[in-house]
């Protein structure tokens, strides 16, 4: 039996296979650092919720291998970004600048950042207070008294600050660093390096039914800020200033130290643009708008099923209008929706909020459990309900990860729903970076299943029932494992047997081994997996990733060849907490049309020799080169070209 790879290896080796693209020449300069912006970024999350996981649930022995690797994860991850900045200058030292850009530097610290910095020192009477942030730890001497202090620098002040008439920034920890003198008087500065910790966001909610979830989720985020340090990035290699820093921070064995030149460069995306050259900033793609203009949404949608791809189609002009258009028809009479992430400016919001002031039913599920969102849902959460919206939450042990919206209109033939499904969140912003599909049906049999759906998340009802519609954690799964043994029995009876998957992760070990099983029996199994995935490539199964300039969402799962095939997207990945502890909800796609186009963009993404690399045994990935025609294409370009054509019919 083959054995699984192990899904934390799985997901190092994917990370470094995204900061391989910082290095393309074919990404602009702008695009690079955003690319060393994520893959650090990428691994503070991956610090924060997962490496406490294992250190909580695996062995000793399965920990310390977890930290041998992240430590070489870290430390590779720096040398590609040392040999970056070297190459393009992007950060500058203070000490390194001309006379008169340190002379501006200086009055820059004055008249900006001085006022805002909080100078402390730790003793009995002032302990050390140490939140996830930065941080500059100061050594300090007078009359042979030495003290320890910290000088915390708040979120408000620019992380990286522009050069006058240079294209390079000074970082913030730098400047309060060269300007020590200016804070603290009438003592020697003996030592002095910034730092910076990241705490376990692994704090878990106590289950029960009869508090409210609101209470009990800001009882947790209260118990974060308290949580184990997990990490210590200090600017420094002195083992003075790492073991000063440990003394003030109370720290276990398992939090991870290291000692850098640069802290925090998950913050490299807060670079401004203004310090790039026109051909360096970010490309800017066009967004079409596919949805009529010239009708109504619901006569729209009620013509036929629609399909729309994000970015390359407009969310505006379609998933927004749609509840926009819903606001202020006064056919309408409730709308459903869950919220997973919303944008900080949400017209989806404002929509709401109107829909309900003009006395419709407006029931929105916000999920208070959305990891690093949670303060930000709750803050969403209170002004709805003061808009007279009718705000449900989960139950602790699950969370809702479902994108969903109902729209209720009475119309001359009685109510008729308007059903919207997608594979990404609610969130404007987050449409225009992420490849997501929006699914719009007028179908009664959808609606009625997806009403279904909604009074479960209200009520405590019984089994899930439906035709079209599948949902985690009542029958997702089983429907998975169902669709794998079709193509099973196909295969044994020397039939065409063929599964595709496109997702964000394979880590269920039940659905992994159910695929390698499929493909034992002669099935064709094709894997799209954007980050971890536990499964080697063998005989019948090819394993790809696909990173580019849009971060690839969608998911899709794919069963059978030809006429028969079964198409379903939807929001679930191959996970275990998506499949068991989670409220996911994929559909069945049937229109011809539709069908036809999901196909399409699968074989696309199969014909990429620019986005796609070839996922090999043992974590390596591999580049794929143009055929003998020696022709590139972009799967991504091809997409943005479908949507013009598609906005011009």
């Amino acid at each position: 039996m083959q054995k699984l790879l192990n899904r934390d290896l799985s997901w190092l080796s994917f990370n470094m296979r995204v900061s391989d693209e910082a290095a393309k020449k074919r990404n602009r300069l702008a695009e690079q650092v955003m690319f060393h912006s994520i893959t650090h970024s990428n691994l503070s999350e991956f610090l924060q919720v997962r490496y406490p996981s294992v250190v909580e649930l695996e062995s000793e022995e399965s920990a310390n291998q977890l930290v041998e690797a992240i430590c070489s994860h870290y430390k590779e991850l720096m040398s590609r970004f040392r040999k970056f900045n070297k190459e393009h200058h992007t950060i500058r030292r203070v000490k390194d600048l001309s006379k008169d850009d340190q002379k501006w530097a200086t009055k820059y610290f004055r008249n900006n950042v001085m006022s805002a910095l909080l100078p402390i020192t730790v003793d009995k009477a002032r302990q050390a207070n140490i939140h996830e942030g930065m941080y500059v730890m100061v050594i300090t001497e007078h009359d042979d008294d030495e003290s320890v202090g910290y000088i915390e620098i708040p979120n408000c002040l620019d992380r990286f600050i522009p050069i006058p008439g240079k294209h390079g920034v000074i970082a913030i920890e730098d400047l309060v660093q060269e300007n020590l003198k200016s804070i603290i008087h009438g003592r020697k500065i003996l030592k002095s390096c910034p730092f910076s910790i990241l705490r376990s966001a692994e704090v878990y909610m106590q289950s029960d039914r009869y508090r409210d979830p609101y209470d009990l989720i800001k009882e947790t985020l209260h118990e974060r800020e308290r949580s184990w340090v997990t990490q210590l990035e200090v600017g420094s290699s002195e083992k003075s200033c790492i073991k000063t820093i440990r003394k003030i921070i109370p720290m276990t064995s398992n939090t991870i130290i290291f000692a850098t030149e640069r802290i925090r460069l998950a913050d490299l995306k807060k670079i401004p643009s203004s310090i790039y050259k026109e051909q360096d900033k970010p490309r800017k793609n066009k967004i079409y708008s596919t949805f009529a203009a010239d009708e109504s949404v619901f006569d729209y949608i009620k013509a036929k099923d629609r399909l729309c791809f994000h970015p390359y189609e407009s969310y505006d002009d379609s998933m927004v209008r749609f509840l926009e258009e819903a606001a202020k028809d006064p056919k309408v009479t409730s709308i459903r929706i869950c919220l997973y992430r919303v944008s900080d400016r949400s017209r989806i919001i404002d929509a709401l909020l109107k829909a309900a002031d003009t006395g419709k039913l407006v029931v929105v599920l916000v999920e208070l459990k959305a990891r690093f969102d949670e303060k930000h849902n709750m803050q969403v959460a209170n002004i709805l309900r003061e808009g007279g919206v009718r705000i449900i939450y989960t139950k602790p042990d699950i969370k809702t990860h479902a994108k969903v919206c109902l729209v209720t209109r009475k119309e001359k033939k009685g109510l008729r729903i308007y059903s919207h499904i997608g594979t990404g969140n609610y969130s404007e912003s987050n449409s225009k970076l992420y490849t997501d599909y929006s699914y719009f049906t007028a179908d009664q049999e959808i609606g009625t299943d997806l009403t279904q759906f909604f009074n479960i998340l209200t009520s405590d009802q019984g089994d899930f029932k439906s035709r079209r519609i599948i949902y985690a954690p009542y029958n997702l799964k089983s429907t998975i494992v169902d669709g794998i043994n079709r193509q099973i029995k196909k295969a044994k009876k020397k039939e065409k047997a063929r599964i595709t998957i496109k997702c964000n992760a394979i880590t269920d070990e039940g659905v992994a081994m159910k695929l390698i099983e499929a493909a034992n029996s002669g099935v064709q199994v094709t894997l799209i997996v954007r980050s971890a995935c536990i499964i080697q490539p063998q005989k019948n199964i090819e394993i790809y990733s696909i990173v580019g300039q849009q971060l690839e969402h969608s998911r899709i799962v794919i069963f059978g060849v030809g006429k028969s095939q079964e198409v379903y997207i939807g929001s679930s990945d191959m996970m275990t907490r998506n499949l068991s502890r989670r409220n996911e909800l994929m559909i069945l796609v049937e229109p011809k049309d539709l069908k036809a186009r999901i196909l399409e963009h699968v074989k696309m993404y199969l014909r990429d020799n620019v986005n796609r690399r070839r996922i090999l045994k043992d974590y390596k990935y591999e580049d794929i080169k143009p055929g003998k025609n020696g022709k590139i294409f972009d799967c991504q370009e091809a997409f943005r070209k479908e949507a013009k054509r598609l906005a011009t019919e």
